[in-house]
């Protein structure tokens, strides 16, 4: 996650929306100086900033992580791998996931997603 990248993407969906930095502020409980240090790529926003970010701009959570529209992500994903089909954020209720044809186990997910987020809390 590039913060420069997530604070472009952010900006873009904020100016999208016409919504000012204050607005938005107000909307996420944090301070204005908060949003500008997202935007700007000072600071990352933490996970359940993003759940609601995605939320109120209807995009999925992988797209702001990304930094990029998710229609750019399905795009990269299907040129280096044609069968791929899309997409999926980890945290999707109701995925079954594979590995080498075996269901993975909801215990195996949890413990990636630890990870994930522990990687994520040290690249702020």
């Amino acid at each position: 996650m590039g913060r420069n990248m997530v604070g472009k993407y952010l900006r873009v969906l904020r100016k999208k929306y016409g919504i000012s930095q204050k607005e938005l502020a107000l909307e996420m409980n944090v301070s204005k100086q908060t949003i500008s240090n997202w935007e700007v790529g000072r600071k990352l926003p933490r996970m359940k900033a993003i759940e609601k970010l995605a939320k109120l701009y209807g995009v999925p959570k992988a797209s702001i992580m990304a930094g990029r529209p998710i229609e750019e992500l399905t795009d990269e994903v299907e040129a280096a791998d044609p069968q791929a089909q899309r997409v999926v954020d980890l945290s999707e209720q109701g995925l079954h996931l594979t590995y080498q044809g075996h269901l993975v186990p909801q215990e195996y997910i949890e413990i990636i997603e630890k990870l994930m987020r522990s990687d994520m809390a040290e690249h702020r």
